[in-house]
């Protein structure tokens, strides 16, 4: 346990340090404010007479006592280390005078924007998507949009279209060009964070009718190691009873299950399922200790 939740910590700060990398070196030169609490930070800093950092860390403040009462105490542990780590980076950058145009200006003038909105994108989506993966959020907008996700039963990526969205329209009022290209950063983020936070984890259901389900629940047990689930069924046509066999397995383990149904009972109908996500004790190798 001390093992995964040291794993869990060194993985959350790599994710909050590459999702500020992209903010810091990409977004901010340009002000290109791609929504999430950091575009918000940079939409008000001018009518605040505080640092980007100082109003960031308010703002976390904020959403992680929200956080905290809405997700419980794991979350609110790792969020806070997150949230406290998050707005530090972007200090820590100010105060040893790290130029936040140290990449850009190293950019054709002409293609700033493109690549700003590129690179900053997928940085941010990026990290989010790792912290995310490890049960936490980097606090601000993630945790309103998590609370959208539970609450509304809205895809993640869908929340944070909605209130990024509504960030970014804003932004668009202070440089219309930049607003567009905070669009394609938007869409970029939104969608490493949903490839991220899932990555690896992706697997496929199989659903086996068969006559034959004793011999076929062996060989997932003894050549694949995988657990069944299995339902009495009837064939609609013949009559005939039969019993869907369910069970989960990684992409590596398709093919070799596939195999070995056809050549136990080529007469059994099989259904593949792409799956997103499976959650469970066991199912993932690491979860076992």
């Amino acid at each position: 346990m001390i093992k995964d939740k040291i794993i869990s910590y060194v993985f959350i700060t790599i994710g909050v340090l590459v999702l500020h990398i992209g903010f810091y070196f990409f977004l901010q030169p340009l002000g290109l404010i791609i929504g999430g609490m950091m575009g918000l930070s940079l939409l008000i800093e001018p009518y605040i007479p505080l640092s980007l950092g100082l109003i960031y860390l308010i703002a976390n403040i904020i959403s992680l006592i929200i956080g905290g009462v809405f997700f419980g105490k794991d979350f609110f542990l790792k969020t806070i280390y997150a949230t406290i780590l998050a707005p530090l980076l972007v200090t820590l950058f100010e105060v040893l005078n790290i130029n936040d145009t140290l990449l850009m200006s190293k950019i054709d003038s002409n293609y700033q924007l493109l690549v700003a909105s590129i690179a900053g994108g997928v940085l941010v989506g990026l990290g989010i998507g790792i912290v995310l993966r490890y049960n936490a959020t980097t606090g601000g907008m993630d945790i309103y949009q998590k609370m959208i996700n539970k609450y509304l039963k809205v895809p993640f990526s869908v929340a944070v279209y909605v209130t990024d969205g509504l960030i970014i329209l804003f932004g668009m009022f202070i440089s219309f060009q930049n607003g567009l290209f905070a669009v394609l950063s938007m869409l970029l983020t939104a969608y490493m964070i949903e490839k991220t936070a899932v990555f690896g984890r992706s697997s496929f259901a199989l659903l086996i009718i068969t006559e034959k389900h004793e011999e076929i629940q062996k060989a997932i047990f003894e050549q694949i190691d995988r657990g069944v689930t299995r339902l009495k069924a009837i064939g609609g046509y013949s009559g005939n009873p039969k019993e869907l066999v369910i069970t989960t397995v990684t992409r590596q383990e398709l093919y070799h299950a596939k195999d070995f149904v056809t050549l136990i009972d080529p007469n059994a109908f099989t259904l593949i399922i792409s799956t997103k996500e499976v959650l469970g004790a066991g199912f993932h190798r690491d979860d076992i200790s």
